[in-house]
């Protein structure tokens, strides 16, 4: 068996790309054209009523036509028999590679190196499999990912908790995004946001102080504990820091983040994030952040923020932000834990009306954060 899947070879996927291109020219352009000899050949027959061959022409290119347009279905019988044959790990599942072969895809696999990430990240289960098998799970779910890691979602229901111990079992496809988006990068930022705000299928609750490194009952919420979806969210755990009218110090709520946590959090797994277990990034809700993380930032206000206001960008009012994960021309879209009711939310905002009131510009940050560092390659 080869080292790799032959799904992962872009010159494999253009061969079958280009294939499938001319296959579908023939499937379709093929019988047009013999529909139009048909009808050409009963308009024939109308005008010549003695003409005794005509329906046997008609038979055959009726035929004809089904013949060709089943062409494409009977060669993945095939490819899929000589499968069988041959036996699916040394022919490396061409046939499995037929979904995969389009320009995007192909494009990535040019550009990327999954093989070694990935192998980070495999499950008990999937460390059993066969190499082959890894490869193709692994390219489904880079495929999956790749269409949602920039697209903004519906936030789960807040009913729907994220249970107590099961955080881990999200980190694979919010690795896949960040992946997918670039990392350590602005859409790097946003696709982690995405994640934890529209992608996945759970709601992660609001904690008051939650994502800025304080300890509770034994657990440090600080250095590699913050990255990935920690198994502590969820988890009911005792107010231990200042607390609010809604969330009692010294009693217990499910642990998850608050507003600034929560983008903290969104950055560090967007890729900015070096190792450094101590490490802070303090967003200001107190007054406009004029610098994050020791990198000076600007800021405008939320009626001018057209033209200038990116995605990966901070939306504040005073004593709450969120993260910018969209824009467009008539306003932009908040990833925001916007308190205990409602948990982590996705919020549409117009320049002209919006709660928030400035637009933390975050250029010099991503640009220039602890550059020169050596920053995160995955989740720990």
């Amino acid at each position: 068996m080869a080292e790799y899947s032959i799904c992962m070879q872009p010159g494999v996927l253009r061969i079958i790309y280009y294939t499938k291109v001319l296959l579908n020219i023939l499937r379709f352009v093929i019988p047009i054209l013999l529909i139009i000899k048909i009808v050409l050949s009963f308009y024939k027959g109308v005008l010549d009523p003695n003409d005794k061959e005509i329906f046997k022409k008609i038979k055959g290119k009726v035929i004809a036509c089904i013949i060709v347009f089943l062409v494409p279905t009977f060669i993945s019988l095939f490819m899929k028999l000589i499968e069988q044959i041959m036996g699916v790990d040394y022919y490396n599942g061409v046939s499995e590679c037929y979904e995969f072969a389009t320009l995007d895809y192909i494009e990535l696999l040019e550009t990327r190196d999954l093989s070694e990430e990935e192998s980070k990240y495999l499950s008990d289960r999937e460390q059993k499999l066969s190499e082959y098998s890894k490869k193709k799970l692994a390219l489904k779910k880079i495929y999956e990912s790749e269409k949602n890691s920039l697209e903004v979602g519906t936030y789960a229901n807040n009913k729907n908790m994220i249970k107590c111990n099961s955080g881990s079992n999200y980190n694979t496809n919010l690795y896949n995004n960040v992946r997918t988006a670039g990392y350590k990068t602005r859409n790097g930022v946003v696709a982690a946001g995405l994640y934890l705000s529209s992608h996945i299928d759970v709601h992660i609750p609001y904690f008051w102080s939650g994502g800025h490194f304080h300890s509770y009952n034994g657990y440090s919420d600080k250095g590699d504990n913050f990255m990935g979806v920690p198994n502590k969210w969820g988890c009911q755990v005792k107010m231990a820091f200042g607390g609010t009218e809604s969330q009692k110090n010294g009693s217990p709520y499910p642990f998850g983040l608050d507003c600034s946590g929560f983008v903290a959090w969104s950055i560090f797994n967007g890729g900015y994030y070096t190792g450094d277990k101590n490490q802070e990034i303090y967003i200001s809700t107190s007054s406009v952040p004029g610098s994050i993380g020791g990198i000076r930032v600007s800021n405008v206000s939320v009626r001018n923020a057209k033209g200038s206001i990116k995605p990966g960008d901070i939306a504040y009012k005073n004593g709450h932000v969120g993260l910018v994960v969209a824009v467009s021309n008539n306003g932009f879209t908040v990833a925001e834990e916007r308190g205990y009711k409602y948990g982590l939310v996705i919020t549409e905002h117009k320049y002209s009306k919006s709660t928030f009131t400035n637009i933390v510009l975050m250029d010099n940050f991503y640009n220039n954060y602890k550059k020169g560092t050596s920053l995160w390659n995955g989740f720990k």
